[in-house]
């Protein structure tokens, strides 16, 4: 894991007083950007903004992100030339971030020592604490005699030390000096690298939930709206564990708001809670993932990102989980369904400009082209132009049209409104397959859904014949007065699929108990299988029949 996603990313709390808000416009896309990844656009915007005489001490903040984005980008003699003279100015107040910057730079080019006396310097306890993670992390594959030589200058770099005593307990043969280091070490707790015994409860399941209540930057959960989409997952989490508490399980939560503030999740990644949790719940943006992907992996506990198909941050991560099906799992199976349900071998690919949405027609169009497909088209689609996308195709010849098959990829309410405008009472047989969300709108009429031939890719989908999910709508209706939304139908789920995986009876090895429980029933989805996987591989592609939903 790279250490450097615990930098402090003080992106999003750096101080912009002293300027009218109109002069700031760029530099805070310039942030946006940098935040979401987009670093190359990002540094451009924020060039101007690094020189002193004309922004003072904003321009500091300036060199900072843009030494940021140049080492995320690679451009790590770049990022050094810019974080320097920040590591060594006194006068400013994030001096310890610029340090800790220069020390991941250095980690990265390879200059440990040079790295590890950066560190040295740094003053601030909590950023000391995220500089001795990434020393363990950049020293691990050390060799023991660069370790015991500079043993006296980084004693007090507790990562240092854990990366020795590790090296040195993988030697079936020691000098007898490094059997003494060992000894002298073999005490030393690992709090860095968050070993949990000693710390951990095994008759209570232990949830951490971290998410961003105020995702759109407030401080204070009590105004949050209702309508807000986080609340409802939380919601019904909420629900679901206050069940299961009811039922005799022995859970403990700590739920805290991230706010989707960088520095203020670091700081929540302090707490004691966090190091003896069982599994971690959330959070969900990527700026957020990557940051809590670093803390799972180091402290072998158990992260799940509980809404995104998006696995390109978590591959390789051991401990790093998707709830839903990622983007290979809802292609392949979507390719399944073609393969047994379809006879002819062209599609029409309709996405919309959401990164899994996009990232998904692309992963379609290479799997169904090894497979014999042909991509009639590939459209980026929106409400306004997606009638022109059916005229393209020919759909409304149905089986003359250009295509043997219609897929459209979006979550939008309003490309599903103008698709359901466009099909109502034409009556076509080449099937539309579209993401399960569809059936959640509340302007869908299930009448029409079934005689226009509408199919729908699984992505956890709610299984409207489980015996289980009247109580659980009932129960919520009577606790909170209204219907679950798909969201708290999905928190709920979330609690219950966790519960089952791990608990004091079946133990808490989540990863064997998931190959353990192979395919396994959800208490109110079609079910979960995540059999050496991170993500959940099983993709129901469903349709309805008589008005009810049944899986292909």
């Amino acid at each position: 894991m790279r250490a450097y996603f615990f930098l402090l990313v003080l992106i999003f709390t750096f101080s912009l007083h002293g300027f009218a808000q109109d002069n700031l416009a760029a530099y805070k896309k310039a942030k946006t950007l940098i935040g979401y990844g987009n670093y190359a656009d990002g540094m451009e915007l924020m060039r101007p903004y690094m020189e002193q005489a004309k922004y003072g001490n904003l321009a500091l903040y300036a060199q900072y992100h843009f030494g940021f984005a140049a080492f995320q980008n690679k451009q790590l003699e770049l990022a050094k030339s810019v974080i320097e003279p920040l590591a060594v100015n006194k006068s400013w107040e994030k001096q310890d971030d610029a340090r800790y910057l220069l020390a991941l730079i250095l980690f990265g080019e390879a200059k440990n020592l040079e790295a590890l006396e950066e560190v040295s310097y740094i003053k601030n306890p909590e950023i000391f604490a995220l500089s001795e993670r990434a020393s363990l992390n950049h020293l691990k594959n050390s060799s023991v005699s660069f370790l015991i030589a500079n043993l006296s200058k980084f004693q007090s770099n507790r990562g240092y030390l854990i990366a020795l005593r590790d090296q040195l307990e993988k030697q079936s043969i020691m000098s007898s000096d490094e059997k003494a280091v060992l000894q002298q070490l073999s005490s030393l707790d690992k709090s860095t690298t968050a070993q949990k015994s000693g710390t951990k409860n095994l008759q209570i399941l232990e949830i951490a939930i971290l998410l961003p209540f105020n995702y759109s930057g407030g401080t204070d959960v009590k105004t949050i709206s209702q309508g807000n989409f986080i609340l409802e997952l939380y919601q019904g989490i909420d629900f679901g564990i206050k069940e299961l508490i009811s039922n005799g399980y022995k859970v403990n939560v700590k739920t805290f708001d991230t706010q989707r503030d960088n520095a203020r999740l670091q700081k929540i990644l302090l707490d004691d809670f966090l190091l003896k949790a069982d599994v971690i719940i959330g959070p969900i943006y990527p700026e957020e993932t990557e940051i809590v992907l670093q803390f799972s992996q180091e402290n072998n506990i158990p992260f799940i990102n509980p809404l995104s198909n998006l696995d390109d941050k978590i591959q390789g991560n051991d401990f790093a989980y998707l709830f839903r099906p990622a983007i290979a799992s809802l292609s392949n199976g979507l390719m399944n369904y073609l393969k047994t349900n379809i006879q002819g071998k062209r599609l029409a690919i309709a996405y919309s400009g959401a990164s899994r949405d996009e990232q998904l027609a692309n992963k379609i169009v290479e799997e169904s082209g090894s497979q014999g497909y042909k991509t009639v088209s590939k459209t980026l689609i929106s409400p306004k132009n997606i009638n022109q996308f059916f005229d393209n195709i020919q759909l409304d010849r149905d089986l003359l049209s250009k295509t043997d098959a219609v897929i459209i990829l979006s979550d939008d309410p309003n490309i599903a409104q103008a698709t359901f405008g466009y099909m109502e009472s034409k009556n076509l047989q080449v099937p539309v397959i579209v993401m399960d969300s569809w059936l959640y709108f509340n302007f869908a009429s299930y009448e029409m859904l079934e005689t226009q031939n509408f199919v729908f890719l699984g992505n956890n989908s709610i299984d409207f014949s489980n015996a289980n999910l009247e109580s659980f709508r009932n129960g919520f209706n009577e606790e909170y007065g209204k219907f679950p939304s798909l969201n708290m139908h999905l928190g709920y789920e979330l609690a219950y699929w966790i519960a089952q995986t791990i608990s004091p009876a079946e133990g808490f090895d989540f990863r064997s108990n998931l190959n353990k429980n192979g395919f396994s029933q959800g208490k109110i989805t079609y079910g979960f299988d995540f059999r050496d996987s991170n993500n959940n591989r099983y993709v129901p592609v469903l349709r309805l029949y008589n008005g009810k939903l049944e899986v292909n």
